[in-house]
């Protein structure tokens, strides 16, 4: 009999380009033991199959147990998306600001318009800011500045995500006062 061990997860986060996090986790939550099914389409022809996905035998992680840690880094992993998400918009919204001033600079009454593209900016920069360390331009620089939000919530998801086990109840109040963060800057 063959023994294959495998790591079944649901979608990763979403990131962004250029994206540098300091021990952090984006992978998907990791699918709890139980009935799947996969179906696979060929040339217009599909084949079902079901499986069981179970436990290691030398864990004592119950079914509510698992359940309890796959559905909080879901959590986790739908607050970094949210985040990443977040600084694309950002990223757009100043990007389109600033083209728009250039464009409009040399223009009569250009000024109100160059002012508020500046100010926009501003207030964009200092929300993505608190967001991700925008300084981050290696893997080393984390070393030398301070992790944000979304570096936070991937290192939890780490942290929750780094056995077979429960969450304890320290990283459901980490998770919460992350998502409280998160959300004054959104």
């Amino acid at each position: 009999m063959n023994r294959f061990a495998w790591d079944l997860r649901y979608a990763d986060a979403a990131r962004f380009p250029g994206m540098i996090l300091w021990s952090g986790n984006t992978s998907g939550p990791q699918a709890v033991p139980g009935g799947y099914q996969v179906k696979l389409t060929v040339d217009g022809k599909t084949m079902t199959e079901t499986f069981e996905l179970r436990k290691d035998p030398r864990v004592t992680t119950t079914q509510e147990e698992f359940q309890k840690q796959f559905d909080l880094l879901t959590k986790i992993r739908d607050k970094f998306s949210q985040t990443s998400e977040a600084i694309t918009s950002i990223r757009d919204v100043r990007k389109q600001a600033q083209d728009y001033a250039a464009r409009v600079k040399d223009q009569p009454n250009a000024q109100p318009i160059t002012d508020a593209a500046k100010a926009l900016s501003a207030k964009l920069t200092a929300i993505e800011e608190e967001l991700y360390q925008t300084k981050n331009q290696s893997n080393q620089d984390p070393l030398n500045y301070p992790i944000k939000l979304n570096n936070k919530i991937s290192w939890l998801a780490g942290v929750v995500g780094s056995g077979d086990a429960p969450p304890t109840e320290p990283s459901v109040r980490v998770f919460e006062e992350l998502s409280a963060a998160l959300q004054v800057q959104l």
